[in-house]
């Protein structure tokens, strides 16, 4: 197999012990099927994000209720199965967090085949290296809380557990106020 290449590559820029956590298997409401399953170019959008993914990245998770839907193209991305009872995106990540001992994680949903962009790989850990020790819910612009998105640090994963009954929305769960 090979080496996945290094999602930072610029000089002087620390690269963590870095993972990526792809989330399958939502409820796809509005799509009325799975949607990491629908066909891009012949193949599941899934496909090509871990596809994608594993370039960039040595550990690479995916997360699903169901995880064995997706195994015959899962490649060498680690099953994960999301046992919380409220299925949403927080949950999912917080199921990879719970077994990755990356320090920086990426993550992004299984029908987003034009995600693991390098130029955006760059950016989002370029700010997650100069985060380093912020917890996510003090992330602010112009006075005003921001959500994180794309990229996370595990000791930023705030109240784990509370998403999973839906006690704590998105929002409130990065919370540390």
């Amino acid at each position: 197999m090979a080496r996945a290449e290094a999602p930072i590559r610029r000089p002087g820029l620390v690269t963590d012990p870095t993972c990526a956590i792809v989330l399958a298997g939502g409820r796809s409401t509005r799509f009325g099927s799975d949607k990491s399953l629908a066909l891009l170019r012949g193949e599941p959008l899934l496909a090509h994000v871990l596809r994608a993914c594993a370039k960039r990245f040595a550990d690479v998770l995916l997360v699903a209720k169901e995880p064995s839907r997706y195994g015959s193209f899962s490649g060498n991305a680690r099953l994960i199965r999301d046992r919380a009872l409220v299925s949403t995106p927080l949950a999912g990540i917080e199921a990879g967090l719970a077994v990755s001992t990356a320090e920086i994680a990426f993550c992004c949903g299984g029908d987003m085949p034009f995600a693991v962009d390098p130029s955006l790989l760059e950016a989002l850990f370029a700010f997650a290296t100069a985060l380093r020790g912020v917890p996510a819910g003090d992330l602010s612009a112009r006075g005003h809380r921001r959500s994180p998105r794309g990229v996370g640090r595990p000791e930023t994963a705030p109240r784990r557990g509370a998403h999973r009954t839906g006690a704590l929305g998105g929002r409130k769960a990065v919370s540390r106020r």
